[in-house]
């Protein structure tokens, strides 16, 4: 288990003009435990904290204050000998790739194992053993320079692996990369972790990276923790503002424009329409969940906003519908005893924008 306790970072900073220092915290007591063999996430935007922690977990940042732990070494109390040793164990990949220009495919997965002090013909057999994994052991003549983003970042994968470490640490690593290489890189890293029984850390500031191979995340805002938990649970009942607004670019469960001037009632109304949100995930998804309110009540549906999509293997979705007739509030009840997350939005009178 990784477990990071009450960890701050902070940094003495300069005013330029004033000649005069303040205190900068990059992280203000975060505590994190990652269990062994999750892919975890850390997601936040740019500035919120995120590499500062991640450098954090290997000790290339000594944290202010606050303890780290991977199994049963606590990393913040390791002499500098006994560090470089522990490092060994934990690999990472970057977003720049970090290559060495001068060194052909070979030599870069090689590199690590030269200065753990392996000899040549283990070393041998170890980089075509992991370049194999990662699918680039026709490359291994080839330089960075003639390789695409997507075959640097195999190479900067394969070379992380290469002390067979416990930990993965991935910063950023497909943000560089397009659509269909990230997809590629993060099956990739999902396969490694199960191949090789890894805990792997995936820093990003994207929720369909998380959603594609996560099994929790936390959510880092100005150096703090606001939210975190499995990401099932996260995608599907955010709490935080900062989560949601993360969210919008993955789930759309935004009234559409046009209807940001109705004015909604809270009090419920036979002649005003319900407008509701429900949110739904597993087998749920797969229920015909509008056809069986039309079929059982006498109601009017209107699909306002409708997503369908997948954490890993499991569906989710969000439906933003809206409810006329006399039966609204029987189908409402129904719907709530179906399990599902209903958020009544409130009740509107009907417009020829809506109903059209």
């Amino acid at each position: 288990m990784i477990r990071l306790s009450e960890i701050s970072k902070v940094y003495r900073i300069k005013d330029t003009i004033s000649r005069e220092t303040r205190a900068f915290y990059a992280l203000r007591g975060v505590s994190l435990d990652i269990e062994d063999g999750a892919i975890y996430g850390i997601i936040g935007r740019s500035g919120a904290g995120k590499s500062t922690l991640i450098r954090c977990v290997n000790m290339l940042e000594r944290p202010t204050s606050g303890r780290v732990f991977i199994n049963d070494t606590e990393m913040t109390s390791l002499p500098d000998a006994a560090l470089r040793a522990a490092r060994r164990k934990i690999g990472m990949i970057f977003q720049s790739f970090n290559l060495l220009s001068n060194r052909t495919v070979y030599g870069n997965i090689a590199f690590p194992l030269e200065l753990a002090g392996w000899n040549g013909p283990d070393i041998q057999n170890r980089v075509h053993e992991i370049a194999s994994l990662v699918e680039i052991d026709d490359k291994l003549d080839q330089y960075p320079g003639t390789l695409s983003g997507g075959q640097k970042q195999r190479v900067g994968i394969a070379r992380a692996l290469a002390n067979k470490p416990d930990v993965l640490l991935s910063d950023e690593a497909t943000s560089a990369l397009d659509p269909q290489t990230t997809k590629s890189v993060l099956r990739l890293i999902r396969d490694v972790n199960e191949k090789l029984g890894l805990t792997v850390i995936l820093i990003t500031h994207e929720m369909n990276v998380i959603k594609e191979i996560c099994d929790s995340v936390a959510v880092l805002e100005s150096g703090e923790i606001v939210e975190q938990g499995p990401v099932l649970k996260i995608f599907t009942t955010p709490r935080e503002s900062a989560t949601k607004e993360l969210l919008t670019h993955v789930i759309q469960s935004e009234l559409p424009e046009s209807f940001a001037n109705l004015k909604f009632s809270q009090t419920p109304s036979r002649e005003l329409d319900l407008m509701l949100q429900i949110s739904f995930f597993g087998p749920a998804a797969a229920s015909p969940i509008v056809s069986d309110l039309v079929r059982k009540f006498d109601v009017d549906v209107n699909i306002l906003v409708a997503h369908i999509d997948h954490i890993r293997s499991t569906p989710f979705g969000t439906l933003i519908i809206q409810l006329a007739g006399d039966e609204k509030e029987g189908a409402l009840e129904f719907l709530l005893d179906m399990k599902l997350r209903v958020e009544v939005i409130g009740y509107v009178a009907r417009s020829s924008e809506i109903t059209h």
